[in-house]
């Protein structure tokens, strides 16, 4: 098809359509293509150029109506490696990849058990699994402990990882419980130097002799009792020890610390192998802003050293009801005079 008398009208045409927009347009090409043929011409070509023009322009942006309802917003991975946390009992459990930051002065669970969770009903024999640090020979031992703080099922375990590596660990305890009661599971690492309870985590939870498990999965937590300060492995001198951290909450807001020495010989002892390997005991207060929540800690131990002294700070909650060890965190020092 052409317009008017030659094939220039019609570039023209198409060049004034192409360089305007609504009726600046429609004047400019009324005034260079009339003829007699323009009203089905002037309407083919005004449909092109409308089609032309959608296709051609920027994408408008879409207007949302005001909400209070914030957007997700994408964050920067944690630069710690995350855990796997085990969140069912069953032969071929189901896995959750935890990616969370931890919060200021906390740190990732060095031990943590995801099955049973607290408040559990247990019978015997209980699978216990969970996710560690690497530990030495990537041992670690699980235990059943009842309401008066009785031993009732004890059995070593090791960590699903090449050595080095944290990775899961599960294992099956049978227990004895003589009736329906409070009870605890515990799940620690041992010093390969001095015998005594490395790090222990625990979940309370209820003992049934017989019948029907109820079991719970236990949620994604971070540790229990980080220590800040010292730095493990520091050099730390004087005989005043000044420890604080970040915790969560305990009864009466009380904290345990004790510092124990190289090894010794004398009678045993949880946390640092034997009594006579107990360089300095004392206790720290959580800083709480409330009432049960989480907080930061500080105390101080003294001691008395002669000679360089490898270490090992211990900070632990215990069990108002039997007096069982809830958690146990410690790191390990050099003392010099």
């Amino acid at each position: 098809m052409r317009l008017g008398t030659g094939g220039s009208d019609l570039h023209l045409c198409r060049v004034t359509f192409a360089k305007n927009v609504g009726l600046g347009l429609i004047v400019s090409f009324l005034k260079k293509c009339d003829n007699t043929r323009m009203p089905r011409t002037f309407a083919l070509f005004l449909l092109s150029a409308l089609l032309l023009q959608a296709c051609a322009a920027p994408a408008m942006p879409i207007m949302l109506p005001a909400s209070n309802t914030p957007l997700s917003v994408a964050t920067e991975a944690p630069t710690q490696t995350p855990y796997v946390i085990v969140v069912t009992a069953e032969a071929s459990p189901q896995a959750a990849t935890a990616t969370i930051t931890p919060p200021e002065g906390s740190s990732l669970e060095s031990i943590l058990i995801s099955m049973p969770g607290p408040g559990s009903i247990i019978t015997s024999p209980v699978i216990v699994e969970g996710q560690s640090r690497p530990t030495f020979e990537q041992n670690l031992v699980i235990a059943v402990y009842g309401e008066d703080g009785a031993l009732l099922g004890l059995t070593p375990t090791t960590i699903q990882a090449p050595a080095g590596e944290p990775g899961s660990f599960s294992a099956e305890l049978a227990f004895s419980a003589s009736s329906e009661q409070a009870g605890r599971v515990s799940v620690y690492e041992t010093s390969a130097r001095d015998g005594g309870i490395i790090h222990l985590a625990s979940i309370e939870v209820t003992l049934r002799p017989g019948g029907a498990a109820e079991l719970v999965p236990a949620e994604f937590h971070f540790e229990s009792i980080a220590i800040n300060s010292p730095a493990a492995n520091s050099e730390v001198s004087g005989q005043n020890l000044t420890v604080s951290g970040y915790s969560d909450y305990f009864f009466e807001s009380n904290l345990g610390l004790m510092l124990c020495g190289e090894g010794g010989s004398g009678a045993a002892h949880d946390l640092c192998g034997t009594e006579d390997n107990i360089l300095a005991a004392g206790n720290a207060m959580i800083d709480a802003p409330d009432l049960g929540q989480p907080g930061p800690f500080s105390g101080t131990l003294t001691y008395y050293i002669t000679a360089p002294v490898q270490a090992r700070l211990v900070v632990f909650a215990a069990s108002p009801r039997d007096g069982g060890w809830l958690h146990v965190s410690s790191i390990p020092i050099l003392l010099v005079p």
